[in-house]
């Protein structure tokens, strides 16, 4: 997968939660890896970040060192254009 995957795939992912009711969607980038095999590790997080929104938030990890325990919550109640893109 390339960069813009794993952001499509984040996005999906996080309207996919929206549509069902869902407010929080917590995406770990050790999953993502595991699930497609990637080495790349900066490309994940970078993926994972590209879609964080205000009010999202970082669990787990940092945003300027990218690794495999980053851990995002998304929050899908208001997917809006209108809220500021952090990253």
């Amino acid at each position: 997968m390339s960069r813009i995957d794993y952001r499509e795939a984040v996005l999906f992912r996080k309207k996919e939660y929206n549509r069902n009711g869902w407010n929080e969607l917590v995406i770990k980038a050790s999953d993502l890896i595991a699930l497609s095999g990637e080495k790349d590790v900066h490309a994940v997080c970078e993926g994972m970040l590209k879609n964080m929104l205000e009010g999202d938030r970082i669990v787990n990890g940092s945003a300027d060192h990218p690794s495999k325990d980053l851990e995002i919550a998304y929050y899908c109640d208001n997917l809006s254009e209108s809220r500021r893109r952090l990253y």
